[in-house]
C-alpha cells in the first residue's frame, strides 16, 4: 500500500476554502476504486495555514491515472479556470510505502 501525502500552504485565512474543496472532491470521487482511505488535516503547529491530505492507494500508477482522468473532465477544467485568486500559495506531494499499520485496542 502507498501513502500519498499532499501538503498545501494556503494564503492567510483561506484554509477552510481548501478543506471544503477537498471535501467536495472526495464526495465526487466516491465511485472511484483507487483511494482506499483518505483524511484531511489542518495545522496545530508548524507552518501556519497548512492543509495536508493523506490518501492510501494500492498503486502509484492507478493514482496518477485517476488524477489524469479527473483533470481531463470538462467540469474540473472549468472550475480551475474560474479560480481567479486560488486560496493556496504552494504545495507538494510525497509518496511513502506503508510498511506496517498499528491501531490502538479499544
Amino acid at each position: 500500500m502507498i501513502l500519498v501525502r499532499t501538503e498545501f500552504q494556503c494564503k492567510w485565512g483561506r484554509v477552510q476554502e481548501v478543506v471544503d474543496g477537498f471535501k467536495t472532491m472526495s464526495e465526487r470521487m466516491n465511485n472511484q476504486n483507487v483511494i482506499k482511505r483518505s483524511r484531511i488535516m489542518t495545522d496545530l503547529s508548524g507552518r501556519f495555514d497548512t492543509v495536508v491530505v493523506e490518501s492510501e492507494v494500492e498503486s502509484i500508477d492507478a493514482y496518477f491515472a485517476m488524477l489524469h482522468a479527473a483533470f481531463a473532465e470538462p467540469e474540473f477544467q472549468a472550475a480551475q479556470a474560474a479560480m481567479v485568486d486560488p486560496p493556496q500559495q504552494s504545495g507538494s506531494r510525497s509518496f511513502y510505502t506503508i510498511e506496517a499499520t498499528y491501531e490502538a485496542a479499544e
